[in-house]
């Protein structure tokens, strides 16, 4: 199979990796079959589910042609793809050569302060958030290809230049207005789970 470029997004959770691969999504770029949406990503994960139960495995054995035979079968004719996941998921993602990664991030105190919203129950976020950025950082570091690093804080008030590059890179021609379609801030900024 011949495959387009690859995408990868990856950063803390809830930094907006589900909102920026939702961006792509709408371009047009291929995710497959994804984890579906729920309460906490009302419009959707963008975390394919090969990928999800392949981050916990032991081996690898049979991956990535595993991966290019998922994609056949799920229908990819060819054009840019993307998978979107932790920074735990690099094993599974760096054989797959990705031509782009896009790491996103917004100030601590939102990741917090939306974790808190989310599971007001765990009192070990900060530390928590602390390992995942530095394994971030570690990946972002050992990627042999581009990182594009993304507020996604900006995303949200409508200044997307810093993903242009990533869009560039995966050869698809990034839209204004598909973008302020997709982007909801009153998902980005709501209160409390009722």
């Amino acid at each position: 199979m011949t495959a387009g470029p690859g995408l990868w997004i990856t950063g803390q959770s809830r930094s907006g990796t589900s909102m920026t691969a939702g961006l792509f999504a709408a371009h047009g770029v291929w995710f497959g079959r994804c984890k579906p949406a729920d309460w906490y990503n009302p419009k959707g994960y963008f975390e394919h589910l090969e990928i999800v139960r392949r981050t916990g495995a032991k081996d690898m054995e049979g991956w990535p042609e595993a991966w290019w035979r998922t994609m056949e079968w799920e229908g990819y004719q060819d054009g840019p793809w993307a998978i979107k996941r932790g920074p735990a998921s690099w094993p599974w993602i760096k054989p797959l050569a990705p031509a782009v990664v896009v790491v996103t991030h917004r100030p601590a105190d939102q990741i917090l302060g939306s974790r808190l919203r989310t599971f007001p129950d765990n009192t070990h976020q900060r530390r928590t958030m602390q390992r995942v950025q530095a394994r971030v950082d570690r990946v972002a570091a050992e990627a042999p290809c581009p990182v594009v690093r993304v507020d996604t804080s900006l995303l949200v008030a409508g200044e997307y230049q810093a993903l242009l590059p990533a869009f560039d890179a995966l050869r698809v021609t990034f839209d204004p207005a598909v973008a302020a379609e997709w982007i909801d801030p009153g998902i980005w900024n709501r209160g409390a789970k009722p």
